[in-house]
Order: structure tokens, then sequence, then C-alpha cells
């Protein structure tokens, strides 16, 4: 008869592990519907310690024989094992320093395992000393803030983390052979503005680590009165803030509260609370002083407020070259025209004064109200610095500088002038400093439209390829008078800001109407880069009531177009390649829609109707623009995306980058079948639709003289697609 043990060795266990390390164990030998059984597996002596029911004489199982006895070890339902390593360096620091060992604990599959039990040991001198155990939290990291001993005999210090799992299968360990005494540990240290704050204006705080981190090393912070009070002085702050892996600094900004009363200055200190991932540095906390300041009188209300939203990135030294035109311009302009300026200057170009010199150069975000200066070789405006690193490409960081704009100089007329890097359809403000965000062409018409915004008499960009009916569109709906753009690229330089607002140079501004001043825009314009040897001299202005009537025209246009086939198609491929386009260093598929109408209008070829509509789609255009410059390739002055490849890069997001304009007219549909041969669907265009009556009376509307004057001002040149060149580079 054999022994007990020979008889528990023959039987078969399924284990599964719970959270406490516990297993469920079913042994088929007890009854048919395997009956569940508890065990508590100890790691330190390799023993399974099984209990079966009451019913069931208690059996010990050899841990190291579990395999035996075809064991299967599961968490849930996954087969599993884990591994533990270390993130971020190895532990180090001055003898009596702080410094951290952090584990990371995973199962087979990568899975982070949270709430395990994690034992720290230190081994030196040939003993080994227990640090207690952590959890580890909902990633999987369990961390041991660890002090290095001050007994000069611990200099091989051995830290282990280890976990024991439920059974031998999930046991894991990781072991630092030695502490690295004498490397330092990234610190953290905060200070406070380097000169006054002006009551009502933000103190901004900058926390640094002494070196980056590779884990994410947090600090709550604190303010603290001293002669300020907080609720009444200022507004008092507590938090956290994390500094990612590689990140150096931080910043947190407090307002200070101004009030009618005069008082002395009064100072407020922000202190580092505590600190996680690194040590405390030095300085623990700072200083803020608050200025007492005047309130200002009322603003005025002047005749032109030109709000001008500078995105620097690579263009920053012209962004300083334009500023300096601007200074020079208002010394010559009525003081109710007023220019208010937005300048986000990047870290990774050159930065440039201002205030004369007294701001050195600067490398964050600043607004000026500027002041007229007729020196060109430096910015004589002072800039408020107070808001902190702002993304341009952020929509709330436009509207936020409207109001702020408005607050400071008032008007009856706004102007916003955009400058900057642009992409036609796909947006403007491309902000180097955060990921190239921009503004895209939706972004942009909400934030115009946001409660509290003012209507733009004109809106104007300084940027490449921005005159497109995808952008107009966009617009529209914001803008009471003149969308300003380009269809090409744009030179550097951009405007002449010394005569771009020479308009405005009257007695009484506010008698110039929006029309009237985007014209004197393209005409100072095309003085500058009349005959440009690369061709970027394209400038219209936009009578944005035109947009309705477009759109309808262009609905009509692909309504025609529904069921044309692979014969009509090629027409059309021919007559977008004959045409001017734009950007093409670029890879862009902007076209000009005037001309690609003209070539349509006039191929014979087509049927009547598409014909029709083209030239319902081009009158609209013709009643649209204000003015446009007399460029070399007679464009038309409004661009559209024509793309005749199905490989273009473009094609697949263009129905969500001009979300509005495809809505309305189905241009997305045309676009695709110029590009694919797909067809185009007849419910592509429910939404909108123009008749030929419709377009007759269009037609109708437009004087024979002005048909005549667009004829002779709109070639279309053979020679079309040879090289402009070296791009420059507002794109």
């Amino acid at each position: 008869m054999s022994s007990p043990r020979e008889n528990e060795r023959r039987r078969t266990f399924t284990l599964e592990t719970l959270e406490d390390r516990r297993l469920m164990a079913v042994d088929s030998g007890i009854d048919p519907v395997r009956q569940s059984i508890a065990a508590v597996m100890d790691p330190a002596d390799e023993v399974a310690r099984v209990f079966f029911p009451s019913t069931v004489t208690a059996i010990v199982v050899d841990a190291s024989r579990l395999a035996d006895l075809s064991t299967t070890v599961s968490r849930g339902d996954t087969k599993t094992s884990t591994t533990m390593k270390l993130v971020g360096d190895v532990p180090g620091g001055m003898r009596g320093e702080k410094t951290t060992y952090t584990v990371l604990l995973r199962d087979s599959a990568g899975k982070p395992l949270s709430g395990q039990r994690i034992g720290f040991t230190e081994a030196y001198g040939g003993k080994e000393r227990d640090l207690g155990s952590f959890s580890t939290d909902a990633s999987g990291y369990a961390t041991l803030t660890y002090k290095i001993p001050t007994n000069p005999n611990a200099d091989n210090i051995a830290l282990t983390a280890r976990f024991a799992g439920a059974s031998r299968s999930m046991a894991s360990t990781h072991t630092v052979s030695h502490v690295e005494i004498g490397r330092r540990s990234p610190e953290v240290d905060v200070t406070g503005p380097s000169t006054n704050v002006d009551e009502g204006r933000g103190a901004m705080f900058i926390f640094r680590l002494s070196q980056s981190a590779k884990v994410p090393v947090t600090v709550t912070y604190a303010t603290a009165d001293r002669s300020a009070a907080a609720g009444s002085d200022y507004v008092g702050a507590t938090g956290s803030i994390t500094f990612a892996p590689g990140e150096t600094s931080k910043t947190v900004t407090v307002a200070t509260l101004a009030d009618a009363v005069v008082d002395p200055d009064e100072s407020f200190s922000m202190r580092i609370v505590s600190v996680s991932g690194a040590n405390p540095g030095s300085p623990t906390s700072s200083t803020a002083t608050i200025r007492d300041a005047t309130p200002p009188p009322p603003a005025t209300t002047g005749c032109w407020t030109v709000f001008v939203y500078m995105t620097g990135s690579t263009l920053n030294s012209y962004a300083r070259d334009d500023i300096n035109e601007m200074e020079k311009a208002l010394g010559s302009l009525p003081s109710s025209v007023r220019i208010v300026v937005s300048w986000d200057q990047v870290a990774s170009q050159a930065n440039y004064a201002t205030g004369n010199g007294a701001q050195a150069g600067w490398r964050t975000y600043g607004r000026s109200v500027l002041t007229a200066d007729s020196n060109m070789s430096s910015i004589a405006s002072r800039f408020d610095l107070s808001f902190g690193e702002r993304n341009t490409g952020d929509p709330a960081t436009l509207v936020d500088f409207v109001k702020w704009g408005v607050e400071q100089a008032p008007a009856q007329h706004y102007l916003l002038q955009m400058w900057g890097h642009g992409r036609g359809f796909q947006g403007s403000q491309f902000d180097t400093e955060s990921d190239d965000g921009a503004l895209t062409i939706e972004e942009f018409a909400t934030a115009l439209g946001t409660p509290g915004m003012p209507t733009m008499d004109v809106v104007a960009y300084d940027n490449c390829l921005m005159g497109m009916a995808e952008v107009g569109a966009g617009v529209a709906n914001a803008c009471s008078g003149v969308f300003v753009a380009s269809e090409e690229l744009v030179e550097g330089a951009g405007q002449n800001y010394t005569t771009a607002y020479a308009r405005l140079n009257v007695v009484d501004p506010a008698s110039v109407n929006a029309i009237q001043l985007a014209d004197g825009m393209v005409a100072s314009f095309e003085q500058v880069y009349r005959g440009n040897s690369e061709k970027k001299d394209t400038l219209s202005a936009i009578a944005t009531s035109g947009y309705a009537n477009l759109n309808k025209a262009i609905a009509g246009f692909v309504s025609a177009c529904r069921g044309l086939g692979s014969p009509q198609r090629s027409v059309m491929i021919a007559a977008a390649n004959a045409i001017p386009a734009y950007g093409k260093q670029d890879d862009h598929t902007n076209a000009d829609l005037a001309g690609f109408m003209a070539r349509i209008e006039s191929a014979g070829s087509l049927p009547q109707a598409v014909r029709e509509a083209a030239s319902g789609v081009r009158g609209a255009i013709l009643s649209m623009v204000t003015s446009k410059t007399r460029d070399q390739r007679g464009s038309g002055g409004v661009a559209v995306f024509l793309p005749t490849e199905g490989s273009n890069a473009d094609l697949a997001d263009y129905s969500s980058d001009a979300s509005a304009f495809c809505q309305a007219t189905g241009w997305d549909r045309f676009a695709r079948w110029m590009a694919t041969g797909v067809g185009i669907t007849s419910n592509s265009l429910a939404r909108s639709s123009l008749d030929s009556s419709r377009i007759g009376v269009l037609l109708a509307s437009i004087p024979e003289a002005a048909w005549a004057a667009y004829a002779s001002e709109v070639a279309f040149p053979a020679d079309t697609h040879s090289p402009m060149g070296a791009r420059r580079i507002r794109v």
C-alpha cells in the first residue's frame, strides 16, 4: 500500500492566483465537480499549505514539485509570469541624501500589475537589512525612498526588490549591484519674477530641475502671505506640477489683484512643499513684489484698431522687422489708429529686445499696444510678458489676445492681421514650440465667432497660400467686410507695413471703409512684389458677402458634373494642368479657381450645362473680388484644392480640413472624382444647388465692361508649370 504523500502526488491540481497571493486549487481526485480548495503560498519555505474542506484531511504539497502534479498557474484567464525592471537611473547621491529606487512590475503580456507588494532590502558589509514593502500603483510602479548610509564602510550597497507572487512562476527579483555614492540626484528649485509685478498682472514663478530625470518628478507648491494678503492682493495658489522625463522647467503664474487704493509695494512668496522623484534644491521659496499701479483712465474709443497675431517660428527676424515697420507707420497715422501686437518669440531662433533695450531679448510670449518710432534698428514698444508661454496655434490664445486688445484699444472698426506660416485649407500659425500645433480653418472660424469677440471689418493673412475658397468660406460668417490673402507663397518679408495701412492716413480714419483699407493693402503689396522673380506676387481682397453666392455657384457646377465619364474627366484634368497652380515647391495642389472655370467654359466637348455652371462660378468670383494684384500669371483672386492624381497626400483629410466649404458645395466629391475617377454621387449635392435660371440671373448682374476688364486681365499661359525656384517660407 502506497504512502499518503505518494497518493497526493498522483492527484492533478489546477491553481488560480487571487489578488492577495492566495491560490484557489481544484483537486480532480476529490469529487467529479472539482471542489474548490483554498491554499496559501509561503515564499520563505517553498511550501504550499493546501487546506481542503473540513471533510477532507489537510495535506502539505511541496511547492517545488507542483509541476509534477500537472499544475497550471493563472491570473484571471491568462497564463502568466512576471517581469520586474528598474525605472530611470541607478539610485545614487551623496551620503546622507535621499534617493529613489523605482521598479515596474508587468505580467508576461506586458500589462502592469497593480496592488502587488514589493519587498525591498539593502545589503552591504555582509549583512542584509529589510527596508519594508510597498504596493505597486495602478501603473505597476513601486518606489522606495532610500537614504544613503553615512557609514563610510557602506561602499558597495546592493538594493534588491523582490516580488514573491502566489507561486514560483510568478516570482520576480531585481537587484542593483551597487548604489552610486557621490552622484547627485536631480534637485528642484523655484525663482520668482526678476522685476516687480504691476498689480492686476500675473507673477510668474519658474520651477527648475538641476538636470533632467528619467522618471516623472512631482512638485507640490503653495503661496504664502508676506505683506500682501491672499484674496485681497493676490489669488492664493496651491497645487502640483509634474516634470515628464527630459523636462527641466515648469512655470506657475499667480494672478495679482488690482484695486483703487493707493498701497505701498507688497509681497508674497511661493514655496516648494514636497518633491517626489528628486530632491529639494535651493532656493525652495521665492518672493514676488506687487507694485501699486494707479488705475488707468478708461481707454478712449479710436477709429481703427489693427490686431496683429504673430507666430515667430522660423520667421522671427522678419517679425522684428515688421514690428519696426508698424512703429514707423504709426508716426504718420492719426492717433485714433492703433496697432496691437501678439508676438511669440521662440527659444530656438534669435530673440530680440523690446522697450528700446529695457527688455532684453526674450524667449516667450508677449503683447503690446505699439508706440510710434522711426528707428528701424530697434523696437521701442514695451511688451507685457506676464502671460507666460502660449501656444499661438490654440484658438483660445487668439480669443484671449483679441479681447485683451479691445480692452486696451477699443475702436469703431477692427482689422485682424494674421502673421506666420500658412498651408491653405490645412490651417496657419504653426507653433514650433507646441508640436507645430496650428489653427485649423474650423478653429479659426469658431474663435472669431466666440461670444464677446468683436466683428472684424477686415481679416487678412500675411501667410502663404491662404487665399483659398475653403478659407474664405470659413471666415465669411465672422467678418463683415473683406478677406485679404495670397493664393501663392509669400516672401519672408511679407507685407510692407510702413505703407500697408496708408489709406487710414486721413483726417477722419473712421470714414475709411473695409474695402478701401483692403484695396490699399493690395496696392502696397503689389508695389513691393510686382515682377517678383519667383512669381510670389499674388494678393487679393474679397468681399465676404460674396461667399454665399460663390458656394451656391460651385455647388451648381458640381451638380452639373454628376454622371460625367472618363473622357470628360480627361478634359478637366487637362484644364487643371494648364492653369496657375501655387505652392508647387511644397507639393501643394492649389489652383486658380477662376482660371479653371474659364478653361471649362471654353471646352466645347463638355456638356453645355457644365460650361454654363463654370461661367456662373467665374462670375461669382468676379463680383466679389474688390481688388487684386496684377500678378504675372493673371490669377483670378481665389484658389481651390484641385488634385489630379489619386496619390495626392492631402486628399484623405480634405473633407474634414475644409468641412464647412465641402458641406456647402460638395467640392470634396468633385476633387475625389478628379483625382481617382470615382463618380460624384447624387446625395453629395443635396445640401446646396444652383439651377440654370439662378446662373442666368447671376451672369446678367455683371456689367459687360466688367467682363471685358476681367477677360483682359486673366491670361492663361501654356508654361504655367515652370519651376518657381527656392521656396520662401511662409508655408
